[in-house]
């Protein structure tokens, strides 16, 4: 016992644990994404009462590292008061606990959620950091021997501190575009959208019937600020032609003046219209990739000869950050189809979480998540399922009010009029509501469209089934490692349906006549 006494009491282990013990709010604050899982399993405001306790740890914890340290009186550790060995043996079983907890708390997250965590500590981290070194300098620094230590840790500080500094008010990152543009089909025109590294404005330029345009991403005359950048173009402005985009990086946007950057400029694209009629026409569908870029990509690019791009949703597990929508949404969808054909985009249930979720539909170009689209010959019905639980589940924070907005959507749907195009539905779950009486109402009337098919996602699974008359088709997407993608092809007599996995192998395969 005298021997653990003394371990926990001597110096250099109080400074690990003081260090340990104020990092541990912290860092158990930014991963308080999985808080409301703990939450659920044990009782409401667990994670909260044990945040409180964290803190005051760390108080504690540093009470007693500046009596033991700056105190005369407690500098021989063999000669210590049994109440401060017993203080500090307790504060470092807490604090040793609670490290477990907050990487615990990490991993419930997993993969798909602990980048979350990491972009939340990245704005707090210099404050942090400064305030972290600070108070070891108070604390610990003039008992740190022999002086070519402090002197080397001080070196270490203060050039951290330095850059810390430099990088907070002035950009050290190179600008650059992150991918090709994805070509948004918004019903009404089309979307160009990119995304940069950083904030910055957009613009899109070409030339049409002998004018050239350069149109910027801009609200009421006011340029966009933002990593996400979107220019909407006519039809026929973009069909068959060529374009490039560009943005300037904006270091600070002041009520008077501010800083621009450097302006980059894209390649030219050589963009592909899905519009023209006669020949067949093959859309590539991928859902629910959660993240998983690469292992989609390596997928869908088992096949080729794309005319279009559908992407059915459930691109991460929430919208907390632009930068997450830039890379698992905007850029991959560029990656898919190169700038170069046209992208349906259908919402996913995760797409409906975080505090940017809001900002989405505008950052894309859309007015909104459900909208009619045409090509010459066929008909897309796109709608939005939305979230997949009640609005009152602790998931969504008390921020949901889904189930008026399918109301709305259900409606808008039954004043849609049947066409002579064949019409395929696009609904992420393919329940489209969790309301039975609107999920009803939405299934009577798609039938009524005389709908070939409707393609969803969200199970994770590769099917064919029926709601009903309809015919559904579960795209696959992300399960346990393995991925599967499709390929629609709309030929003269119907649409033909094949998915394969990551390996190639063929999981569904049916064609639909437009006859039946």
């Amino acid at each position: 016992m005298k021997k653990i006494l003394s371990f926990v009491s001597a110096r250099t282990t109080l400074i690990f644990t003081w260090i340990f013990a104020v990092m541990a709010p912290w860092l158990f604050y930014v991963c308080r994404l999985g808080h409301v899982y703990i939450d659920i399993v044990l009782f409401d405001g667990f994670c909260t009462t044990v945040f409180f306790i964290m803190a005051i740890s760390a108080v504690f914890v540093s009470i007693l590292a500046f009596i033991r340290i700056r105190s005369n009186k407690y500098k021989d550790t063999n000669e210590l008061p049994k109440w401060l060995n017993v203080c500090n043996a307790v504060f470092f079983v807490l604090t040793f606990l609670f490290t477990v907890v907050w990487i615990a708390s990490l991993s419930v997250m997993g993969k798909e959620s602990s980048p979350v965590a990491f972009r939340t500590l990245l704005p707090t981290l210099f404050t942090g950091f400064a305030i972290i070194v600070g108070a070891f300098f108070a604390l610990f620094f003039p008992a740190i021997k022999p002086r070519k230590i402090r002197a080397g840790i001080a070196a270490v500080v203060i050039v951290a501190l330095f850059f810390g500094i430099i990088g907070s008010l002035y950009p050290l990152s190179v600008y650059k575009i992150i991918s090709h543009p994805m070509v948004i089909d918004t019903g009404k025109d089309y979307s160009v959208v990119f995304a940069t590294n950083t904030s910055g404005t957009g613009y899109i330029s070409y030339e049409y019937e002998g004018k050239s345009y350069l149109v910027y991403d801009e609200t009421d005359g006011r340029k966009v600020n933002s990593r996400i950048h979107s220019v909407s173009v006519p039809y026929e402005h973009l069909d068959g032609n060529v374009y490039s985009v560009g943005s300037t990086r904006v270091i600070d946007e002041l009520s008077y003046g501010g800083t621009n950057g450097r302006t980059v400029e894209s390649k030219e694209y050589a963009f592909r219209s899905d519009k023209t009629t006669g020949a067949e026409k093959k859309y590539l569908c991928v859902s629910d990739w959660h993240t998983h870029n690469d292992l989609a990509k390596k997928t869908a690019f088992l096949h080729s000869g794309y005319d279009g791009i559908i992407l059915l949703g459930d691109a991460l597990p929430g919208l907390q950050f632009e930068e997450e929508a830039a890379e698992y949404i905007v850029s991959f969808g560029g990656e898919l189809s190169g700038g170069t054909l046209p992208v349906y985009y259908v919402r996913g249930n995760h797409e409906t979480r975080g505090s940017y979720a809001t900002s989405l539909s505008e950052r894309l170009g859309l007015d909104g998540f459900y909208y009619v689209t045409e090509t010459d010959e066929y008909r897309f019905v796109i709608l939005d399922s939305a979230e997949d639980k009640a609005d009152d589940h602790p998931e969504y924070g008390g921020m949901t009010d889904y189930s008026a907005h399918r109301a709305e959507m259900v409606e808008w749907l039954e004043g849609l009029a049947p066409s002579e195009k064949p019409t395929v539905v696009f609904s992420h779950d393919p329940k489209i509501c969790l309301e039975e009486d609107l999920q009803k109402r939405a299934f009577e009337k798609i039938e009524s469209l005389n709908a070939v098919l409707m393609v969803s996602g969200h199970t994770h699974t590769s099917e064919l089934r029926k709601e009903g008359e309809l015919d559904v088709l579960i795209d696959g997407g992300h399960d346990k490692g393995k991925f599967v993608a499709t390929l629609l092809t709309f030929g003269a007599d119907g649409i033909e349906v094949l998915s394969w996995d990551e390996e190639g192998n063929v999981t569904v395969s049916h064609t639909f006549l437009y006859a039946e």
